[in-house]
């Protein structure tokens, strides 16, 4: 079956952020410890968080959908142009071009020269090498990654055309 890139509706929103939860855990336990990567994910990953992003209309909350699986998720906002808050795709689909496909139905929402930005933390090279090969540039370092007080983040940005 295709894949299907949309808005988030419903269980969408819970299956998002099931899939989100399970990335975090997966991906930043061992960059910042279980406790912290768990205290991050109960106070910005909450159910009510999730539902709220998803009510903003302003906001673009997508999911990837497959056999009618939520196997991927992206949800950016307004802040400097669009910022990237999340982009998760479930660890046994990776490779298979959903993250660029969720960027690019994101990127094609956008105004030309709209600045499209995120922030990766510290260590988590994938991720990094992944925004390179789609076109986001390194641009500069921070040490308070998405707000995070203390975490070290790589500052990424592409000027949509």
């Amino acid at each position: 079956m295709s894949l299907l890139i949309k808005r988030a509706e419903g269980v969408e929103v819970a299956a998002a952020r099931d899939l989100s939860n399970k990335s975090w855990l997966a991906t930043y336990t061992p960059l910042i410890g279980e406790d912290e990567t768990r205290a991050i994910i109960e106070s910005r990953h909450s159910a009510d968080v999730f539902k709220e992003q998803a009510a903003r209309v302003q906001d673009r909350f997508l999911v990837a959908v497959e056999d009618d699986k939520v196997v991927g998720h992206c949800y950016a906002f307004q802040k400097d142009g669009m910022y990237v808050d999340r982009l998760h795709v479930d660890p046994a689909m990776k490779g298979r071009g959903i993250g660029k496909s969720l960027l690019s139905h994101l990127e094609a929402q956008l105004f030309a020269d709209t600045r499209c930005w995120l922030d990766v933390l510290q260590g988590n090279e994938d991720a990094m090498k992944f925004y390179e090969h789609v076109g986001y540039k390194k641009i500069d370092q921070t040490d308070a990654c998405g707000g995070l007080s203390g975490i070290p983040a790589v500052i990424f940005e592409k000027i949509i055309h």
